[in-house]
């Protein structure tokens, strides 16, 4: 299967309201699934500072570690907009639900968020870089 017949069939599938794709051409085969919107969340209380925590002279606690991985195949974005301040950096302190970074693929953005609260021990990509699907894009402890 040529590339613009891949595309060709991407630009399709995304002005459709199919929710799963599965193609095939000889040996070749493409599958593609929508990812399942969430349920809208409930608004989320004012943002409370956080708590005063002593930071170990040792750093993060390696054993704790989560990886925040990608929903999808896309570019990754750390910050809303170019040249804007970035969601998070390394340090930063977060909380169960923040968003982190986005992924952006043909023109639609998925925002990425934390799925528990902590602190980001480490950003595994590059500003603007491919990403792939489960690839560990953060690591928080």
């Amino acid at each position: 299967m040529n590339l613009d017949r891949l595309r060709e069939l991407i630009r399709l599938f995304e002005e459709s309201g199919l929710s799963e794709l599965s193609v095939g051409e000889g040996e070749e085969r493409v599958r593609m699934k929508r990812a399942v919107p969430e349920p809208a969340a409930a608004p989320r209380p004012a943002a409370q500072p956080y708590p005063a925590q002593a930071v170990s002279a040792e750093g993060p606690d390696f054993n704790r570690i989560v990886e925040v991985k990608s929903p999808l195949v896309g570019v990754y974005y750390e910050a809303p907009e170019p040249g804007g301040k970035p969601f998070t950096q390394v340090g930063d302190r977060v909380r169960k639900g923040d968003v982190l970074c986005l992924i952006e693929v043909m023109k639609q953005v998925t925002e990425v968020t934390a799925p528990q609260d902590g602190q980001v021990a480490d950003i595994c990509v590059a500003n603007g870089s491919v990403v792939e699907f489960g690839q560990t894009l953060i690591k928080l402890c």
